[in-house]
């Protein structure tokens, strides 16, 4: 009979039989490599102490089995370790080990085979030492393709996710090299490595796309890593974002052009000043007046990243509520602007607000309130447009200072 190192002074542990991947209750950090690689994943522990009881029956804990079985993984290197061993614990303490502890022998294969994944060891003879711990620890093939299936599905997931993180879905031949190896070593099934890459991919240009929504910006530069990393991952852009992403994606391409590029000018079918250029117009709009007078500020204060913010939120077009306690209608018309002011053309009246009069831009859903140095608030409802209507205005007021 072997000697086993785990017969020792006996101290209290309990043992629960809880099958956690890559998690042991016997693993310590490894810290020496240069050791027999068994003998850095399992550490000794002590042994349960015996019972008032156990000691008058002249029973042993029988618990004591698995802590002494991984003692020997701990002590030992795995190829040293026979199948006698196991059966000398089990004939001490009267018990079967794959019957009574199934969970904990599972355990000890599973966190072997997750140390050499994770640390990218799984070479010929750690191979060998998975297929020695599956017949000492009489593992069948099913449970060793559930296991391997199991932790193999972990690792990947977790390298993969760490690959595409470098450099936007670009994987190297080195990256490349090591998944497959852990495909073809772990028998994984092709429907779960696809299921893994896919799963991991959309997840990422997701969170790449809705970090960009919430910095409220897409440049043309965006745009194309966008495209470049689903090339690389190989996702089909369109089916992978919903229909608000794609409706964020487009408005914010827009913003981006309206702060960015120069405005596009439109030959107005009103009369103007030669200085003005024309630069957006549309009719159907509804021209209002707060009823009440509220505090204004001293000077220009409005965050054009409120505004785009607020209307990219805001989604579909909704009608505000035109209470007659509220607001005032004034008239119907067309409005234009120019690079001096806002024109109104309503069907009884004439309105123009000058840029230099105007001190804060309030968005509303399907409108913007309008603060003016005199005067009441003004309150502009349009049919479409609104988002664009408000961040023109408020590039031309501050491109007044320029």
């Amino acid at each position: 009979m072997a000697q086993h190192p785990a017969q020792q002074e006996e101290v209290h542990v309990h043992i629960t039989e809880v099958f956690v991947i890559g998690v042991n209750q016997f693993m310590k950090n490894i810290e020496n490599t240069n050791k027999d690689m068994s003998q850095t994943i399992f550490q000794n522990v002590p042994l349960v102490n015996t019972s008032f009881f156990q000691k008058l029956f002249k029973q042993l804990p029988t618990e004591n089995g698995v802590i002494e079985l991984n003692n020997l993984l701990a002590t030992y290197p795995i190829k040293e370790i026979s199948k006698q061993h196991v059966s000398d614990i089990e004939e001490r303490y009267k018990i079967s080990l794959e019957n009574e502890f199934r969970l904990n022998l599972e355990e000890f294969y599973a966190v072997y085979l997750n140390f050499c994944l994770s640390n990218k060891s799984l070479d010929e003879e750690n191979l060998e030492n998975l297929y020695h711990l599956k017949i000492i620890l009489s593992l069948n093939d099913q449970t060793i393709e559930k296991l391997n299936h199991k932790v193999g599905e972990i690792i990947y997931k977790k390298y993969f996710e760490k690959f595409i993180l470098i450099a936007h879905g670009i994987l190297t031949k080195k990256e490349e090299d090591f998944l497959e190896k852990i495909e073809k070593d772990l028998k994984l099934p092709k429907s779960l490595v696809e299921s893994i890459t896919s799963e991991i991919s959309t997840n990422y240009i997701q969170k790449y796309v809705e970090k960009l929504i919430n910095n409220l910006i897409l440049s043309p530069e965006d745009e194309r890593v966008i495209k470049s990393i689903g090339n690389n991952l190989n996702i089909n852009l369109e089916k992978s974002f919903s229909d608000q992403i794609k409706r964020q994606l487009k408005q914010l391409k827009s913003y981006w052009a309206l702060e960015k590029l120069s405005l596009t000018t439109f030959e107005p079918n009103i009369v103007i000043q030669k200085s003005e250029h024309c630069y957006f117009k549309i009719a159907s709009v509804n021209w209002y007046e707060l009823r009440s007078v509220r505090q204004k500020p001293s000077y220009y204060n409005t965050n054009s990243r409120i505004l785009k913010e607020f209307y990219l939120n805001t989604g579909t077009y909704k009608s505000m509520n035109h209470s007659n306690d509220y607001m005032k209608f004034v008239d119907k018309g067309s409005i234009y602007l120019t690079n001096k002011r806002i024109i109104f053309v309503g069907n009884t009246k004439n309105l123009n607000i000058r840029f230099e009069k105007i001190l804060r831009l309030t968005p509303k859903s399907d409108g913007i309130e309008i603060d003016k140095e005199t005067g009441k608030v003004a309150v502009i409802q349009l049919p479409d447009k609104v988002d664009e209507f408000a961040l023109i205005l408020d590039r031309l007021i501050k491109d007044r200072h320029i």
